[in-house]
């Protein structure tokens, strides 16, 4: 692919332990055109942390900050971004853009996201609240509440081959979404 061609941008989000960051970071491997961005580590360098949610157990993020963030940084550009691949569990953080191409959202079964969450010591009650948060889709609902759902997708992502079929997929989309848009801009 060369060097001028636009990329899309896209949101890989899901429930923690559905194999966002896996997936994201698979897909910018074999395509270095890519570039991953995670919102947890770019909430950290720019301390964008309010504060620890004991209750939760987990890190407050300024969601105002880091979408204010996205917005200058990326998005209110005058040259939009080309090839972002954004990883966070909420789609509703990402600014609702143009510039952004598709959303996929990774889902898993409450048995395998079960065994994943046990294997990162999640204590009961957190791994119980993101079961829960999968049983009632709550990032899929946000990801279509956010963006035009016409450009949200649903992925599968519980076994090896699952993982394998989504990187081929989405490098697919990826190269079919170049294709369209740059022949496109090629005709005007």
């Amino acid at each position: 692919m060369s060097s001028n061609q636009q990329l899309p941008n896209i949101v890989i989000c899901g429930t923690p332990g559905v194999g966002k960051t896996r997936l994201c970071q698979e897909l910018c491997s074999a395509n270095k055109s890519l570039t991953y961005l995670s919102i947890n580590d770019l909430a950290k360098q720019h301390k964008f942390l309010l504060e620890y949610d004991a209750e939760n157990e987990c890190q407050i993020l300024d969601d105002d900050a880091v979408h204010d963030y996205l917005d200058d940084e990326y998005f209110a550009k005058e040259t939009p971004p080309s090839g972002l691949v954004i990883d966070y569990h909420s789609a509703g953080i990402i600014p609702d853009s143009d510039h952004i191409h598709g959303v996929f959202v990774v889902r898993c079964s409450n048995d395998k996201l079960y065994d994943r969450l046990k294997q990162r010591d999640y204590s009961d009650k957190k791994i119980e609240q993101n079961i829960q948060s999968e049983i009632f889709q709550v990032c899929l609902d946000e990801a279509q509440e956010t963006f035009d759902q016409a450009i949200v997708h649903e992925i599968t992502n519980e076994t090896e081959e699952d993982f394998k079929k989504n990187v081929e997929n989405l490098t697919n989309w990826i190269q079919q979404w170049s294709a369209n848009n740059n022949s496109a801009k090629k005709k005007k």
